[in-house]
């Protein structure tokens, strides 16, 4: 480590650097070191797991049933056919929340 020193007036002196001693450590220096412990308490971690079943339930009563074998058959057929065209409108209504 190189400290220089410095006065606020430099016109009439030049920085002088400090005096550098170096003594090699041989063995591991053991010292009062602050350390950090981050952790979830318990309570945290219920009531995050609480908070998703909860989501999920309430996600899944929104879910309305499944389309019907035959509706899924017809949308097969138009698909395959290249004549389904998807109604861009309702799609973005969906993604927004809004229908």
């Amino acid at each position: 480590m190189n400290i220089t020193f410095q006065t606020m007036k430099t016109s009439y002196r030049s920085p002088v650097p400090a005096q550098r001693t170096y003594t090699p450590q041989t063995e591991k220096v053991k010292g009062d070191y602050d350390t950090i412990n981050i952790s979830r308490s318990r309570v945290n971690q219920d009531s995050d797991e609480s908070f998703a079943q909860i989501l999920a339930r309430r996600a899944a009563s929104q879910l309305k049933s499944g389309a019907s074998p035959e509706r899924v058959s017809e949308l097969q057929r138009q698909v395959a056919e290249g004549t389904y065209v998807p109604d861009s409108q309702k799609i973005a209504g969906r993604l927004l929340g809004l229908s």
